[in-house]
């Protein structure tokens, strides 16, 4: 069961990024049918993160208490029905309605994968199981910008929204008829109350979710803005632009593959979250920043890319440890505890589109905005090396 459980929430992340990155591909047709500015589709990007954010903590003890067939049923439904109806919807006001109920759906998938894997995959298989699930993730982005840029130009955006929320139903048809829930036996009883109180007092996690809200940073600058930034710093085409970015995204899904394995077996050797996970995630989030700063002197479309693949390819390797140190933790509340972290993750969600599509109309570059990232991924590293000390971890 574990590796149907393991293909089950790689092809749910798959489709569930690719709802989210078809946008990022119709920015330009999107606002032409709609007359809005950046500004304006940064709320829209925003307001889809709202409603993810709503739902993270929520679905998290209903993961727990109910398991994840049902729970992630619910949100597959939900997130099927509204990306098919934004792709029907002529309202800008109606559209953005829409985009918060599909964050609400799509807020369950993250908490829903680890509390399966948490049900079905051993402790120290934990990282390389849930990296290669979350390669759905950078799949969808390295396989979004050429099929989503020759859809938009060949059907139009609409069509394109609309074949998505009906992919979602083919989805939810596999997972419906294969996926079980453990046995009463396997499985434990539900955490109490007192212990979800631990999972939001735990200095640990609180420093691994703000660095995940600085990975979410860099996550939703990718899916949101790329597009956008080389049509506007280096006029290109989307067609080109479609081919053209897809190297960060490869390099992530090698990087994600190479860290879960060489994780997993640090915490074979030493049992240690700390040196496994924590010292794992600050120094690939550290390289991150410091990639991005160049971006602010680039003037060549060729460099943009180059530093672009390193600071996406090293901020996303890091995101199997990220879920572990959840389950590594709270076995028992995993589906809460990584409701928590993807809580913080959405909040930049809400906040990262939005201000770097004001940052571009303040200054009309990405040079403000490529720094600013820089700065919050590097906060989340320091946070990590200062207050991430698990019990049972060294003091390095």
């Amino acid at each position: 069961m574990a590796n149907i459980v393991v293909g089950l929430a790689f092809a749910l992340g798959l489709v569930n990024y690719l709802d989210r990155v078809v946008i990022s591909y119709a920015v330009g047709p999107i606002q032409k049918d709609f007359g809005i500015d950046n500004a304006s589709f940064g709320l829209a990007m925003s307001l889809f993160a709202a409603g993810a954010l709503a739902v993270n903590g929520l679905s998290g003890i209903l993961l727990d208490r109910y398991g994840a067939r049902r729970i992630w049923t619910l949100g597959l439904i939900v997130w099927s029905l509204a990306m098919f109806a934004l792709g029907w919807i002529h309202y800008w006001g109606l559209f953005l309605g829409f985009r918060v109920i599909l964050g609400l759906g799509e807020g369950v998938n993250f908490p829903a994968m680890n509390r399966a894997i948490s049900d079905w995959v051993p402790q120290e298989q934990a990282t390389r199981a849930t990296a290669l699930a979350l390669l759905g993730v950078p799949g969808a982005l390295l396989i979004g910008g050429p099929l989503f840029s020759s859809l938009i130009e060949t059907f139009g955006w609409r069509e394109t929204f609309m074949a998505l929320g009906l992919a979602g139903f083919v989805i939810f048809t596999l997972w419906w008829s294969l996926y079980r829930e453990p046995s009463q036996e396997v499985r434990s009883a539900p955490p109490s109350w007192t212990e979800y109180r631990a999972v939001l007092k735990d200095p640990t996690l609180l420093a691994t979710s703000w660095s995940f809200f600085g990975f979410g940073a860099i996550l939703f600058f990718g899916v949101t803005w790329i597009p956008g930034y080389f049509e506007h710093a280096f006029d290109l085409k989307l067609g080109t632009i479609g081919w053209f970015t897809t190297m960060p995204w490869a390099l992530s899904i090698v990087g994600m593959v190479f860290v879960g394995a060489f994780s997993d077996r640090i915490f074979l050797k030493t049992g240690d979250v700390r040196k496994s996970r924590i010292h794992v995630i600050w120094i690939l989030q550290l390289l991150a920043a410091v990639a991005f700063i160049p971006l602010a002197l680039v003037t060549s479309s060729e460099w943009a890319i180059f530093w672009l693949t390193l600071g996406i390819g090293f901020s996303m390797s890091a995101n199997g440890p990220y879920y572990s140190i959840c389950t590594d933790l709270f076995p028992q509340s995993a589906g809460a505890a990584t409701g928590v972290i993807v809580t913080f993750f959405s909040a930049s969600g809400i906040a990262i589109p939005f201000l770097v599509g004001w940052l571009t109309d303040a200054t009309t570059s990405f040079d403000a905005a490529f720094l600013m990232l820089a700065g919050v991924v590097g906060s989340g590293a320091l946070g990590l090396v200062l207050f991430a000390r698990p019990a049972g971890g060294t003091s390095e």
